[in-house]
């Protein structure tokens, strides 16, 4: 295979392609127009999309980047289909937002619905099933609030941007650590005589031996030591 020397006009393609040197100032142009049209676009969307995104709000913004990327750079795409594509989605957004206004059935349906993943110092494990929440990662948003485990929870939601949101248990008991595996050390040091919790599941129960009997709330059979809240 031959090698053709890199010269001027190679240049030339490698900073602006098979466009000439004057479509950089429409380019200019094209993005100001952009920017203008995204601007507002988010704005006729609302402060909600600005929050964190939902699933529908994120197929509103990808099908928006997707709009705009091409004509941005191509000199042979023109800026209207763009202003299009964002006007429907503009429409098809406040549409369905006052639909779900009117509508739980609808609010879920495009949002999906709050899911509870911790009741009472206990894990849902069909809960996390369903979203496809890895238990660790549940752990992760606990240790992110301050807490050490699960005793310390009421309720635990994720919400429908994916979000996590707790309710503080009253009373706080003993329950599952969320520290890390490789903090052992700090495991044993909160761990409270008498009090058992599952693994699986986090279920306590008080007890002068560790129990041989499965679960009852999830049938898990692994028993571990609860721990306290350390101070810190």
């Amino acid at each position: 295979m031959q090698n053709h020397p890199f010269n001027v006009t190679g240049w030339h393609r490698f900073l602006f392609g098979d466009a000439s040197a004057a479509f950089l100032l429409e380019v200019l142009l094209r993005t100001g127009l952009t920017w203008f049209l995204l601007t507002v676009t988010m704005r006729l969307l609302g402060r909600r999309v600005a929050a964190q995104y939902t699933l529908f709000e994120i197929s509103i913004a990808v099908t928006l980047a997707a709009a705009i990327g091409v004509p941005l750079q191509a000199s042979n795409r023109g800026m209207l289909p763009p202003l299009v594509i964002a006007l429907v989605a503009v429409v098809l957004q406040r549409t369905l937002a006052r639909a779900g206004t009117k509508s739980r059935r609808v609010e879920t349906l495009i949002s999906t619905d709050i899911t509870l993943l911790v009741s009472d110092g206990r894990l849902d494990a069909r809960a996390l099933r369903r979203t496809a929440m890895p238990k660790e990662k549940v752990f992760e948003a606990i240790r992110m609030r301050g807490l050490q485990h699960l005793g310390q929870i009421g309720r635990l939601y994720m919400e429908p941007s994916g979000a996590f949101s707790v309710v503080p248990a009253r009373p706080v008991r003993p329950g599952l650590s969320v520290l890390p595996r490789i903090d052992t050390e700090l495991v044993r040091e909160g761990a409270v005589q008498g009090w058992y919790v599952c693994e699986q599941c986090g279920g306590a129960l008080e007890a002068q031996h560790q129990p041989d009997a499965p679960c009852a709330h999830c049938d898990g059979s692994r028993w571990m030591p609860a721990v306290r809240e350390l101070e810190r």
